[in-house]
């Protein structure tokens, strides 16, 4: 594999060799640009267009996977605008850049086990709107079982205009329709831990070295992928791995920005235009939405929301 002919920056540096002299200024003149195709603990494997690659610390710099960045003496010096960002929130860390420059959010849930969650889909498919990415659904271990409440929930994302794939990465089931949406794009595969996201990638890419894992004793996914990655799709098109989340909250939103990312609140006849549809007076939301779980879902965030 080609590399930076100064790799050896990437190396923990002698703490013996102390210098007070100053250090010489980059020159970002006579630097190149690349892709974060990988992180690797605190360091970043990057990529030219040219295939070369190479593994460089980013020295404080805070990038993600898909970020395009100019690299000068072994170190990334700049990161190049964004054209989108998924974004999440945890309850200690705070909002946190998960990748950038996506065209769609993957969210992968399982038919079974671990259970489908409606509450987290609402989450994501927010957080995909607010970054400026579409947003699919992809309900994988459809081979287990397809219960007819999932069924219900998925034809509701749709009927909302997010497109769904049932799949199965065990027996194959659905992963041709899957690799020809992803086709073209660079998407984001998220889910909740254990939903066999794993599994799925070394279905659409033959020979990715993915390590999979299994439910513990109480249902929860163990984390096998540790760290976000690239991977070409045959055929064209690109996805992004990321390790399976625990949590996922939208709190980096405004609220009076999340009325307009549930597209059943859109255009409400309501009294006031700038109606949050928390059933004030003159709110109309509960007349006019057919599905009261997602009206639910939606006045829950906006109590997390700035």
């Amino acid at each position: 594999m080609p590399v930076f002919e100064d790799d050896a920056e990437a190396a923990p540096p002698d703490r013996r060799r102390r210098s007070s002299a100053p250090k010489p200024a980059v020159n970002v003149a006579a630097t190149r640009w690349y892709e974060v195709v990988e992180m690797v603990g605190r360091r970043v494997r990057v990529r030219a267009d040219d295939g070369v690659e190479g593994i460089l610390p980013t020295r404080g710099a805070h990038v993600v996977v898909a970020d395009r960045v100019r690299v000068a003496e072994g170190v990334v010096v700049e990161t190049a605008a964004r054209t989108s960002r998924l974004e999440r929130t945890g309850e200690t860390a705070g909002s946190r850049l998960v990748v950038s420059n996506a065209d769609m959010l993957v969210i992968v849930s399982a038919a079974i086990d671990p259970p489908f969650r409606p509450g987290l889909v609402d989450r994501m498919v927010v957080a995909a709107a607010a970054g400026g990415l579409s947003a699919m659904l992809v309900v994988n271990k459809c081979d287990t079982g397809m219960p007819e409440e999932v069924l219900e929930w998925v034809a509701r994302y749709e009927a909302l205009g997010y497109p769904s794939v049932l799949v199965s990465a065990t027996d194959g089931r659905g992963i041709d329709e899957l690799r020809a949406a992803l086709a073209g794009k660079t998407s984001v595969l998220l889910g909740h831990s254990g939903v066999g996201k794993s599994t799925l990638i070394r279905a659409l890419v033959p020979g990715a070295v993915v390590l999979t894992g299994e439910l513990d004793a109480w249902g929860r996914g163990r984390h096998t992928t540790t760290a976000a990655k690239l991977y070409d799709l045959p055929g064209g098109g690109r996805i992004i791995d990321v390790p399976g989340i625990r949590e996922f909250g939208v709190g980096h939103v405004p609220r009076e920005e999340l009325r307009h990312l549930f597209p059943e609140l859109v255009g409400l006849p309501c009294k006031f235009r700038d109606c949050l549809h928390l059933g004030d007076e003159g709110c109309v939301a509960e007349e006019a939405v057919s599905w009261p779980e997602r009206l639910e879902s939606y006045r829950k965030l906006v109590e997390d929301c700035v």
